[in-house]
């Protein structure tokens, strides 16, 4: 019989990875939404919940949109 950290070990190390990437994706969906509201964009909040459904099929046209406006106005 083996312990039971042992059989549990694949589970934990998962838990530990899906909470690092979507850590990851909570904070690029924040930095979106405060980056956006900044700029004085009336869809700030739509941006941000954008980037926590589509990921990161909604962080490339917003940055896109976000060069074609003028990266250096917060610069």
């Amino acid at each position: 019989m083996e312990p039971l950290l042992i059989e549990s070990l694949p589970t934990i190390r998962s838990l530990l990875y899906y909470g690092a990437v979507y850590g990851i994706l909570v904070a690029v969906a924040y930095w979106v939404y405060t980056d956006a509201r900044e700029r004085g964009s009336r869809y700030a909040a739509l941006w941000g919940v954008a980037t926590l459904v589509f990921a990161i099929l909604a962080v490339i046209p917003y940055m896109y949109l976000r060069w074609r406006d003028g990266v250096d106005a917060g610069a």
